[in-house]
């Protein structure tokens, strides 16, 4: 049928639309989300801030580019199709002091019990704008990732219990957690009923037995255990190399306070929960992006397919035979006569002489005689830029001073590149099997070479091999995690392929988790 014919099927004699027909004509659904996007952590601590990283989706998902921001929540939809490369996974930036690799999960809860089972994890060598690139280059690094598809529906599944234990000591007036929370007089949870949660108190910890308490502190006496709760504790009072468990019933109130029985200043707030999800006041499902340690989380809701937004347009789908919803701006993207007509409006509009000079001026790179700021050049050179007299706004041999070549007319700029190889877990002495293929002529210019664990008792040594021949040896040092090879002049033929050896490991501890990349020009 004709779309004439069915746009007769569709308007009455009056011109008003059937409703019950307009699906006939136009398809009002919206294609589910695709998004890539990426986390990397930059600040120091147990729980610093998740950096996010994504760019702009189209209007009904209404993302815009964000680089290296905190979130409160991080949104996904059902039936979209998701990608997270976790850039802190194996590697430390800015002022971070360890690690952080991510899982999503129904719970907020520290450890890998409750993974939501839509996501396969993985790890290789990537890359993304504005998280991998500095000075210029973008530099593929090890990352862990994750992917997954949202369900179209699903059913939350029965959540396990699990068991959490933490390490606690004393200093004055403050206990002091290790391992799965760190700091002093910490807050914990939230604790989630049927779970055993477990607080292991060293030897520090003597002369200041632990109590769960219903009393917040504000009624606490030296001695005389204010409000002990006892309802599924085991070992009340443990201290100095002893154990206090915790069973959560399911009795147990919303919040607990874990108290030194002798001083007063010794105490934190525990947060409980039923043993299930999340929502949000829209009835959402909310879900979590978070650290195996306990704290570090971000909020995942889980939100229908939008509806037709406005500033939205009809267009005809020619698969489907009907008119389906396009956002404007793919609509321009993906339409020859927007582009040609933006050109047509850029060429008509084009600044003029004096506007660019005005311009020029107010961001010094002209001064009032109407001069170059940077020397050399003169503003006669803008004028024929302007005018259309020259094509040449800079000479080589500006460009050959600014970029340090003696003869600008035989210099050509290179950009590095870079390639890595990936070795996860524990190392051994092996021949490598993981071959890089030049895809042209290029020189080696520098290897980097890094370790989640650096080797221990005797230097980790490889051997840099192309075409099966060694071309080069370098190593990381007994007890170090990083080292760098530079000023290279190691050329490779297009087609010539490059693979590593590890020939020896440390002897006490062999090193993991090796990430070497190699820089080309």
């Amino acid at each position: 049928m004709s779309i004439n014919k069915k746009l007769a099927n569709v308007i009455n004699l009056s011109g008003d639309v059937r409703e019950s027909a307009f699906d006939t004509l136009v398809d009002r659904s919206i294609d589910p989300e695709t998004l890539n996007f990426a986390v990397d952590v930059d600040s120091a601590g147990h729980m610093p801030d998740w950096k996010w990283s994504w760019n702009v989706t189209t209007l009904p998902y209404a993302r815009e580019s964000i680089t290296m921001q905190a979130q409160n929540e991080v949104p996904i939809y059902k039936q979209g199709t998701y990608r997270l490369d976790n850039f802190t996974a194996f590697r430390t930036r800015g002022d971070a002091t360890q690690p952080h690799k991510i899982f999503l999960k129904w719970l907020n809860e520290a450890g890998t019990a409750n993974l939501v089972d839509w996501v396969t994890y993985d790890s290789g060598s990537y890359s993304f704008v504005g998280v991998t690139d500095s000075g210029g280059t973008d530099s593929a690094t090890r990352a862990q990732r994750l992917s997954w598809v949202v369900p179209t529906s699903y059913t939350i599944p029965s959540l396990n219990t699990s068991t959490h234990t933490y390490n606690i000591g004393a200093v004055s007036g403050a206990y002091t957690f290790t391992g799965l929370r760190m700091g002093n007089n910490q807050a914990l949870g939230p604790f989630y009923k049927g779970n055993t949660y477990e607080f292991v108190l060293d030897s520090s910890t003597n002369g200041h037995p632990i109590y769960l308490s219903t009393d917040n502190g504000d009624n606490f006496v030296s001695g005389n255990y204010v409000g002990e709760y006892t309802s599924g504790v085991t070992n009340s009072r443990a201290n100095n190399n002893a154990t206090m468990t915790f069973v959560v019933p399911a009795d147990a109130p919303s919040t607990l306070t874990y108290q030194c029985g002798i001083h007063g200043a010794m105490r934190g707030n525990i947060t409980i929960k039923d043993l299930k999800t999340d929502s949000n006041g829209a009835g959402q499902d909310i879900i979590y992006l978070q650290h195996s340690q306990e704290g570090h989380a971000t909020e995942v809701p889980i939100k229908e397919v939008p509806i037709i937004q406005s500033q939205m347009c009809l267009t005809f789908d020619a698969a489907k035979n009907k008119f389906v919803p396009q956002d404007l701006g793919d609509y321009m993207n993906k339409t020859v006569s927007f582009v040609n007509r933006i050109k047509e409006e850029i060429t008509n509009n084009s600044i003029n002489e004096n506007r660019m000079k005005t311009f020029m001026q107010e961001k010094n790179i002209l001064d009032a005689s109407e001069t170059f700021v940077a020397g050399s050049l003169d503003s006669a050179k803008v004028e024929g830029i302007i005018s259309g007299t020259k094509t040449t706004l800079i000479d080589s041999d500006y460009i050959a001073t600014r970029l340090g070549f003696t003869d600008a007319a035989s210099s050509t700029i290179q950009k590095e590149n870079n390639t890595t190889f990936v070795q996860d877990g524990a190392l051994t002495v092996a021949a490598g099997t993981a071959r890089w293929y030049s895809p042209r002529a290029v020189t080696i210019t520098k290897i980097r070479k890094h370790v989640s664990v650096a080797p221990a008792g005797a230097t980790l040594n490889m051997t840099l091999k192309k075409n099966g021949s060694s071309i080069s040896t370098f190593n990381i040092a007994d007890g170090s995690t990083t080292n760098v090879t530079n000023n290279l002049n190691l050329s490779v033929a297009e087609g010539d392929y490059l693979t590593i050896d590890i020939t020896q490991i440390g002897s006490s501890t062999a090193g993991s988790d090796l990430n070497v990349v190699i820089s080309y020009k």
